[in-house]
């Protein structure tokens, strides 16, 4: 396996989970405080509470690419990953807070969603 490809892949995966959950969250968002523009969606990306939640999707995203500027990149490095990955993305039923389970609840009712996991998946399931 080429563990440069297999990372790269997942960050371009990840990348559009993130926008499909930031989408999902911006709705809910709007649903209460009216439209937001792209220069106020960034700001409440970064600084408000509704959208804390999304921070451990984006820091796992920075780590990848972190990693993928660094030599030499194991498959230790890549199973690592990908198992924090799953663990994030498909935790145990008993989960009650944090970003898993605003994760798992958003997934069941947004299907751009379930299509962006599915990426991931397909890609965490080949390894």
């Amino acid at each position: 396996m080429d563990n440069r490809k297999a990372l790269g892949d997942l960050t371009h995966a990840l990348r559009a989970l993130h926008q499909a959950v930031v989408q999902v969250v911006r709705r809910e968002y709007e649903r209460q405080w009216g439209a937001v523009a792209p220069g106020q969606l960034l700001q409440l990306l970064t600084r408000h509470r509704d959208f804390d939640w999304l921070h451990d999707l984006s820091e796992m995203m920075v780590e990848i690419h972190e990693m993928l500027d660094h030599d030499p990149l194991t498959s230790e490095d890549v199973r690592a990953v990908y198992e924090a990955v799953e663990k994030m993305l498909a935790p145990g039923e008993s989960v009650t807070s944090g970003f898993s389970a605003r994760y798992l609840a958003a997934l069941q009712n947004d299907p751009a969603l379930v299509i962006a996991h599915t990426g991931v998946r397909r890609i965490l399931d080949a390894l």
